[in-house]
């Protein structure tokens, strides 16, 4: 194990060795590292990559899966955050706890001080905001499986002294007040400078924990401080890409937008939130709708700066967004979880999440005023499952939180860079040269051989593919049928009529009547004639009557022959009051409709008072619209 005089002075060196290296004109593949087998919870499922931590002669190192994302220190679960809630710990057992007292690679030095009950444990774990609990800095020897970008078998890559922040004790919060142990770790991705320093008191030499990207970097494994990662779908089975030191090109769609990050954090101004439809028709009443973020909130202005993080699992918007959003979704609010559950008896809900609708999100293309980068968010990647110790019984349910993140700023999580490339060229100075990068990501119909391409440290943008967002979820979605049950694609339409060729290519074809349209027609004309004959023997009937003198009213009562003829009503108006007449000319006349009963909800086994109403509101000519609580 190193001392720390000689620690420092080895990684004081690091950025000499990756300048030779670059100065020698290399151009190393990227490094692609493997992920785990098993998925994550409890708001997920999550993919996850796996390291392993320590070493011991009477032990093994300790495997343990962590979502990657967030700068800085790695965070890893002691077994002591479940000795008082073991009923909640099946996630943290199937993903691995780290002990320091089964390493003999560990090593703390009293100068970072520990993190006890305070508001600083949400911002440093990139956590949920209401997590507390104690939290200590260590270093200890990490390693993983990784293969170069060209291909070869995995390898295994060594970090020794890396920078862990092992939570001891650490639980999330509901807003309800329900606690439960926090769940997963976290594999921070580097950060903007080399290392983490800290003063080594009474050592003069500075003590520094090791940083991921960083090390490989320094130690002439990849040419830049860098990295590209696309989190995939754990649900849909879009496997994770994370490489270091460059990125796969077969993971970065469209345009790359390019805009520096802060100490902690990776911003970017937000323009608009919609939804629209890829192909096909709308499982809506539209086929696309904008203006959703700032809809009923002139606050909002033009854009809203928000971070893009790996390190939080929802989306957090402001709630005058969410009701914009949550408006065209057959979804219930759920005060006590502060999360909205897929209402799944609704018909509509298997329409909408296995359709090629989606949510979309545009922002500024590299601080331009006049250019806009727009990601597609399919709602089949919104359509994740609440499990334990959240929800005793798994739900579906749509990752939107109505609230700020974390770090007091609206936030895009997880949830959204499911479909979202995200990227960094980590730059080690004062100018704050570095940038990150956004693009568009591909869905499920994509190539599982990676094309790997590597960053150098002066690269301000990266390439994309040339392969077309919705191809790459061909197969994947359901079309919409239409309202006529028919669909069209060009000139044709589906269905079990055929038509004749016309002489002339310009005509429009005359499609053929069904037998059975001709026996209505057949039908039809028989009541319009009985109807004639009806009119005529009326009308016979009364001349004769006209020709006959009138007799004499009678003292007994009313003559039967002097009954006054029968009154015809003679405007749409009789005709709706006497509850009879041509029910379709009513449209367009919401007074003239009757009120719409929704049938008795299940909804009420979702519990909580108005927000569980999903008040159904009707429009002339509409079905049912399901509102936000």
């Amino acid at each position: 194990m190193f001392t720390s005089n000689s620690f420092a002075i080895h990684f004081l060196l690091l950025p000499l060795i990756a300048f030779s290296v670059l100065s020698a004109g290399k151009s190393l593949p990227p490094q692609v590292l493997s992920w785990s087998s098993k998925t994550y919870g409890p708001n997920g499922p999550w993919n996850a990559i796996t390291i392993s931590i320590g070493s011991s002669p009477s032990s093994p190192p300790q495997a343990v899966d962590l979502l990657p994302g967030g700068q800085w220190m790695t965070n890893v679960i002691s077994p002591s955050v479940c000795a008082a809630n073991t009923d909640a710990c099946g996630i943290p057992k199937s993903a691995g706890f780290y002990d320091q007292n089964s390493s003999d690679s560990v090593t703390s030095i009293s100068n970072t001080g520990q993190i006890y009950p305070n508001t600083q444990m949400a911002s440093v774990t990139g956590a949920l905001p209401s997590l507390t609990g104690e939290a200590f800095w260590m270093f200890d020897t990490i390693a993983f499986s990784a293969r170069p970008g060209t291909g070869g078998e995995p390898g295994a890559v060594v970090i020794a002294n890396f920078d862990l922040l092992v939570l001891a004790e650490a639980l999330e919060e509901l807003p309800d007040g329900t606690k439960y142990p926090v769940q997963v770790g976290k594999l921070a991705l580097g950060a903007p400078h080399f290392n983490q320093t800290w003063s080594h008191i009474p050592d003069p030499v500075p003590w520094n924990g090791t940083l991921l990207t960083s090390a490989l970097f320094g130690s002439g494994r990849t040419s830049s401080n860098s990295y590209g990662m696309h989190l995939g779908s754990a649900a849909l089975g879009i496997p994770g890409s994370l490489n270091l030191g460059g990125y796969d090109q077969n993971r970065v769609l469209g345009p790359v937008s390019s805009q520096p990050y802060t100490l902690d954090h990776f911003p970017i101004d937000l323009l608009d939130i919609g939804i629209g439809v890829a192909e096909g028709e709308s499982p809506y009443s539209f086929t696309k709708q904008s203006g959703l973020l700032a809809a009923g909130n002139s606050s909002i202005g033009v854009a809203m700066t928000v971070f893009v993080e790996a390190t939080v699992p929802y989306i957090y918007l402001p709630q005058s967004a969410c009701d914009a959003i949550t408006k065209n979704l057959p979804v219930i609010f759920k005060p006590n979880l502060g999360l909205y559950l897929w209402d799944t008896t609704s018909p509509r809900y298997q329409s909408i999440v296995s359709s090629p609708a989606f949510l979309s999100f545009t922002f500024r293309l590299s601080n331009s005023v006049s250019q806009n980068l727009t990601i597609n968010v399919p709602f089949a990647l919104l359509n994740l499952t609440l499990t334990a110790p959240i929800l005793s019984q798994p739900a579906p349910y749509f990752p939107l939180r109505p609230d700020q993140g974390p770090s007091s700023s609206f936030t895009l999580g997880r949830a959204f860079m499911q479909a979202a490339f995200v990227g960094v060229n980590w730059q080690d100075d004062v100018e704050g040269n570095g940038l990150w990068f956004l693009a568009q990501a591909p869905g499920p119909n994509t190539p599982s051989n990676p094309t790997p391409v590597a960053i150098s440290p002066t690269d301000n943008t990266i390439t994309a593919s040339t392969v077309d967002w919705k191809d790459t979820w061909k197969g994947t979605w359901k079309l919409v049928e239409s309202p006529s049950n028919t669909t069209t694609s060009g000139n044709s339409t589906s269905g079990s009529s055929s038509e004749s060729p016309s002489s002339t290519p310009s005509a429009p074809k005359s499609p053929r009547l069904s037998k059975g349209a001709i026996a209505g027609i057949a039908i039809a004309v028989v009541l319009g004639l009985a109807g004639a004959v009806g009119v005529a023997f009326f009308i016979w009937r009364r001349q004769r009557k006209n020709s006959k003198p009138k007799p004499q009213l009678s003292t007994n009562g009313p003559d039967p022959l002097g009954e006054a003829p029968p009154r015809f009503p003679t405007s749409r108006e009789e005709y709706r009051s006497s509850g009879y007449g041509p029910r379709e000319l009513d449209a367009g006349n919401e007074s003239f409709h009757k009120p719409y009963k929704p049938e008795p909800s299940s909804e009420s086994d979702l519990g909580n008072g108005a927000h569980q109403q999903s008040l159904r509101a009707t429009t002339p000519g509409s079905f049912p619209i399901e509102m936000a609580g």
